[in-house]
């Protein structure tokens, strides 16, 4: 979910906005396995409450994504089957939409990507019922282009990912268009033109700025910081992750303080502080494992035997892939990267580990996503 929550404006409101939200928070903190029995005690089927539920769900999702995708699913099968009459008009199909883009958004954030497009599959089949359609399927349309970002495609996102900015911009929705154009400097970084990356977060953090969009900007200085990390300029590298810090941490952006300490520990690496480095890696991957982000954990259990294996800690390094593998197998991450997984995989029963292997592997992984 993106932007503003669209509102109904022929709907007359049966509860006030505090009352919605109260009864909003109330039906999110009862136990899951009981609420369907108490689902219209618990005001459910109540379109002010659902669209409680949608805004509560989405401030959540940089703080507890994997909650947010199970409250998701729960949401979306309870409006579904059977078959329930949300509203006056078009509610029901509306907020099927909403909890199945939702659900879709999160499961990307996991690195569940089939999963995630089934569900954005399902959010656009709904979303084509419901007013305003055209706005909601270039929403679903963003999480695809993001979807093929983490897939490597990044030749289709550089081609859509402008068309789909203008197309956001044609409906009013700066902060979504700016969002497009953040995939477009993600793909050019991983494309390897750093210095056009680097100058459009720039642009990215400025342009948020001016528009008010606090989480946009904050995001902007985190992606610069790394990215001037990468490039080895440690003073830009830290000036910007000064900025991002304190927007960070008003956010409570759990994902995006993770993914800055990722960034300090490769600025570490560049600087050859490897005892450092390790030290903000594991920093990283114990945020990322608080918040469920399994794909962040096995990459940087990987980084990490990387860096111990540099330092002649072979058996460390050891521990750590044996704790990424079960992760990167169950989940079914890197399918592009079976080759590396079954040489790695190899290397270990024959206790030598094959650090180009290793390093291909961990490399498939999205590291700034």
């Amino acid at each position: 979910m993106n932007g503003e929550l669209l509102r109904f404006p022929y709907r007359q409101k049966r509860l006030s906005t505090a009352e919605a939200r109260t009864a909003a928070e109330a039906l999110l903190s009862s136990p899951m396995a009981g609420r369907l029995a108490r689902a219209r005690e618990l005001g459910a089927e109540d379109p002010e409450v659902l669209l409680a539920i949608c805004d509560l769900l989405h401030s959540r999702i940089e703080t507890s994504p994997s909650l947010v995708g199970d409250e998701s699913v729960f949401f979306y099968e309870f409006l579904y089957e059977p078959t329930r009459e949300i509203g006056s008009f078009d509610e029901r199909e509306y907020f099927l939409g909403e909890f199945a883009l939702m659900a879709g958004a999160v499961y990307r954030v996991l690195s569940r990507r089939e999963e995630s497009a089934r569900w954005l599959d399902r959010a656009e089949a709904n979303y084509v019922l419901a007013q305003n359609a055209g706005a909601h399927v270039a929403r679903v349309a963003y999480q695809r282009l993001a979807l093929r970002l983490e897939e490597h495609r990044f030749d289709e996102v550089l081609e859509f990912a402008p068309v789909w900015a203008n197309n956001f911009i044609s409906l009013g929705l700066k902060e979504d268009a700016l969002k497009c154009r953040f995939l477009e400097a993600l793909s050019l970084w991983e494309m390897g033109n750093l210095q056009t990356a680097s100058a459009l977060f720039l642009q990215l953090a400025s342009d948020a700025a001016q528009i008010g969009s606090l989480k946009l900007e904050a995001q902007a200085a985190n992606n610069a910081a790394i990215l001037y990390g990468v490039l080895g300029d440690a003073e830009r590298a830290l000036e910007h992750s000064e900025k991002a810090l304190p927007l960070l941490l008003k956010l409570h952006d759990r994902v995006g303080l993770a993914k800055l300490q990722w960034g300090i520990g490769n600025l570490l690496r560049a600087q050859r502080r490897t005892p450092e480095a390790i030290a903000a890696f594991r920093t990283a991957l114990e945020r990322s494992r608080e918040i469920g982000m399994r794909g962040d954990v096995a990459a940087l259990h990987l980084i990490i035997a990387d860096l111990l294996l540099e330092t002649g800690q072979d058996r460390p390094a050891e521990w750590e892939i044996r704790a990424a593998l079960p992760i990167i197998e169950e989940e079914k991450m890197v399918p592009e990267g079976m080759a590396a997984l079954t040489l790695l995989r190899e290397s270990l029963r024959c206790r030598q580990i094959n650090r180009q292997a290793l390093r291909e592997l961990h490399g498939y992984f999205q590291d700034n996503a």
